[in-house]
C-alpha cells in the first residue's frame, strides 16, 4: 500500500484545510494529503465538489490500511482479555475507531495501548504477543530502559507497530514520575469497558480522551510547544460526539493539575472559535510557561538526563569520535555513499546488539554530531549522522541499513538520510515516521529482492 504523503503542507492552506475545505481546489491536493486531513476532507466536502474525486483512492487506501491494522491487533487483545490483563486504547487508533464516522476521517501511525505497570504483566502481554506471532524490540527485558512506554510490539503480518505504555503521558520531560502515575491511575479509575465486537477492551472517558490523552500527552510530553493539525480535528470531533463543553473541560483540567496548560493550549488550538496555530517558535513560548505555571520542570529533568546519558557513553567517546570525523571526511568527499558504505561494512558475520548498547552508541554519536555540527537539524546535515550511526553499529556487528530519500516542502525537493537496521526502524534513533514522510531513493545493503 502506498505510505502517506510528506506532511510538509502549505500552512495557509491547512487553515483552509481545517476550516473552511469547500474552498479547496485540485490544485491544492498535495497539501491536502500532506496534511493528514485528505480523508476527513473527502467526507466534509460535497459529492459535487471538484477535489472529492482525486481523494478518493486516498481515502479508500486509508480505510483499507486501517483495517488491516485491525485486523492484526484484534486476536491479540482478545489473548490479553482471556487471560485477564486490562488493555486500554488511545490516541490515533482508538480516535479513529471508535469516534469518527469513518476511520479513514483520521490518519495515525503506531498504535497506542496502557497496560498496567507492574513488571510480571508486562512480561506475561509481551510472552503472549511473541506466541501469537508478534515481535519485540527487546525493551520490555530491561525495565532499566522503560520510560512511559515499556514495550514496542510488531505485528508478524507487518501493519500494526504496538507502543505499550505504562503511564498516560510522558514524565522525562519535566512531569515527574509520581506526577504521571497519579495520572494514569485516574484514567484507569474513569475508564469504562468496552465490547468491541467480542473483544474486551477499555477506552478513556471522553474528559481524559480530551484533556488527557490530546492536549497534556502533547504539551507536557515529547511534542512539547508544538500542535499537530490532528489536534484541531480530534479536539471537535471529542465535543461534538459526547456534548463537551468548554467549561466541562476547563474544571477537568483544573482536576488534573493542568488548568494553565489547557488555557494555553486553547489559545493556540480552539475548533470553537477556527484558532489552529502550526508555527511551534509561536505556541512554544505561550505552551511551555503554561506547562511550568502547572508545575512541570522541563529544562531541569532535560539537562540532569543529559548529564546521565554523558556519564553512560563515556568509555564510547574515542572510537565514535573516529566514526564522527570518518563520517565527516565522506561528506566533504562527496560521490556515490555505497562506495563508503560498502568499505564500512565489515564481512564478519551479524552480532546483534542488546538494547541498551545499542542506544548508548546512538547517543554518543548523537552527542558528537550536535558538537561538530551545531545545525544538524537543518537540510542536509542529516548525513553525517547517518553515516557515522552506521559505521559504529556496523563495526558492532549490528545489522545497520542506511537509507536516504525525498520529499516535497512546498515547491522544494528536500532530502533526508537516516539509519534503520534488518528489522527496520530503530527506536533510539528518534525519527519513526522517515518511511511516511520520505520517498526512499536508497537502502545500504540492498533490501532482499522478494
Amino acid at each position: 500500500m502506498p505510505a502517506p504523503p510528506p506532511p510538509f503542507p502549505d500552512p495557509a492552506v491547512l487553515g483552509r484545510v481545517l476550516r473552511y475545505p469547500e474552498t479547496l481546489t485540485p490544485a491544492d491536493l498535495p497539501h491536502v494529503q500532506a496534511s493528514g486531513q485528505g480523508g476527513a476532507v473527502y467526507f466534509a466536502l460535497s459529492a459535487e465538489h471538484p477535489l472529492r474525486p482525486f481523494l478518493r483512492q486516498y481515502m479508500l487506501d486509508l480505510a483499507l490500511r486501517h483495517a488491516q491494522i485491525r485486523a492484526e491487533l484484534r486476536p491479540l487483545l482478545a489473548a490479553w482479555a482471556a487471560e485477564g490483563i486490562p488493555a486500554l486504547l488511545f490516541k490515533g487508533f482508538a480516535l479513529a475507531e471508535f469516534e469518527y464516522r469513518n476511520p479513514a476521517e483520521r490518519f495515525y501511525g503506531d498504535v497506542d495501548v496502557l497496560l498496567p505497570a507492574d513488571l510480571p504483566t508486562v512480561m506475561r502481554a509481551v510472552h503472549i504477543a511473541l506466541a501469537h506471532g508478534w515481535r519485540s524490540d527487546g525493551q520490555h527485558a530491561d525495565p532499566d530502559l522503560w520510560t512511559h512506554e515499556t514495550a514496542h510490539l510488531y505485528s508478524s503480518g507487518g501493519a500494526v507497530r504496538l507502543d505499550v505504555h505504562r503511564f498516560a503521558v510522558s514524565f522525562t520531560d519535566g512531569l515527574g514520575q509520581k506526577r504521571a502515575e497519579a495520572l494514569t491511575a485516574g484514567l484507569w479509575q474513569r475508564a469504562t469497558q468496552y465490547d468491541w465486537d467480542g473483544v474486551l477492551v477499555w477506552r478513556p472517558s471522553p474528559l481524559d480522551a480530551a484533556v488527557l490523552n490530546l492536549s497534556l500527552s502533547r504539551t507536557w510530553g515529547g511534542d512539547m510547544g508544538g500542535i499537530k493539525p490532528a489536534d484541531y480535528a480530534d479536539l471537535r470531533q471529542l465535543m461534538a460526539r459526547h456534548n463537551l463543553s468548554f467549561v466541562a473541560l476547563a474544571e477537568h483540567a483544573s482536576q488534573l493539575g493542568a488548568e494553565a496548560t489547557w488555557a494555553a493550549f486553547l489559545s493556540q488550538c480552539n475548533p470553537a472559535r477556527g484558532c489552529l496555530e502550526l508555527d511551534v517558535s509561536r505556541s512554544a513560548p505561550f505552551l511551555s510557561q503554561a506547562a511550568r505555571q502547572d508545575g512541570l520542570q522541563p529544562h531541569l529533568l532535560l539537562w540532569a538526563q543529559r548529564l546521565r546519558s554523558l556519564g553512560r557513553i563515556l568509555p564510547l567517546l574515542p572510537t565514535a569520535l573516529l566514526d564522527v570525523l570518518w563520517a565527516g571526511w565522506a561528506v566533504r568527499r562527496g560521490g556515490d555513499p555505497r562506495t563508503y558504505l560498502n568499505r564500512w561494512t565489515p564481512a564478519a558475520p551479524v552480532r546483534r546488539l542488546p538494547l541498551r548498547q545499542l542506544g548508548l552508541r546512538l547517543v554518543a554519536i548523537s552527542w558528537l554530531t550536535r558538537l561538530f555540527y551545531p545545525r544538524q537539524r537543518q537540510l542536509g546535515v542529516c548525513v553525517p549522522r547517518a553515516y557515522a550511526t552506521y559505521r559504529i553499529l556496523r563495526r558492532a556487528g549490528h545489522p545497520a541499513v542506511f537509507v536516504s530519500g525525498v520529499a516535497r516542502r512546498g515547491g522544494a525537493v528536500v532530502g533526508h538520510a537516516w539509519v534503520e537496521d534488518d528489522r527496520g526502524n530503530i527506536e533510539a534513533y528518534g525519527e519513526p515516521s522517515n518511511r511516511q514522510r520520505f520517498k526512499v531513493l536508497l537502502q545500504f545493503p540492498a533490501p532482499p529482492e522478494p
